[in-house]
């Protein structure tokens, strides 16, 4: 009889382990993919929400400068004034402007590629990030340039100071 109590304590905590290593397998699997979930989103970029690894290694102006240039590439000169555009800019130009004259200026450009961004840091508390890009043109042609692009916070969001960036 003694025996037979034994057995049974011994198979009780042989399914309590087993059941211990299931859980916690369960538990790891849950993290793993809960990790893998925000990973995966974190890695969307805005401008489209598309899926790009190298968008979650990059900083907030790096962002910011990326899906400018996405939109550019995209010619969406609405989300360009809405999203960069300083608001004391926006004072000084309508949007039906704006919209008018940058799209006259993307309409001989069929394609802009990143081809390497750096954050350089603050330079007179601005963000300072360096792009490299190239264009493909309506007529055939491809040019590669390189820009600094300066950037302000305002209101949580990074806008570009067009007026030291562009002339």
């Amino acid at each position: 009889m003694a025996r037979s109590k034994k057995i049974v304590r011994y198979n009780n905590c042989k399914k309590q382990g087993r059941t211990f290593i299931i859980k916690s397998i369960i538990f790891i699997l849950f993290i793993l993919m809960l990790s893998s979930f925000l990973f995966v989103f974190s890695g969307c970029r805005q401008y489209d929400n598309k899926f790009d690894i190298s968008y979650f290694f990059k900083t907030d102006p790096e962002k910011a400068v990326l899906d400018f240039i996405y939109a550019m590439a995209n010619q969406d000169a609405s989300y360009v004034y809405d999203n960069f555009i300083l608001e004391k800019d926006k004072r000084n130009v309508s949007k039906e402007k704006f919209l008018r004259e940058l799209s006259e200026i993307m309409s001989g450009i069929e394609n802009i590629e990143v081809l390497r961004i750096v954050y350089l840091g603050y330079e007179d508390e601005m963000s300072k990030v360096v792009v490299e890009f190239e264009v493909k043109y309506t007529n055939g042609d491809t040019s590669q340039y390189k820009k600094y692009i300066y950037l302000l916070e305002e209101n949580s969001k990074w806008k570009i100071v067009f007026d030291k960036t562009f002339i």
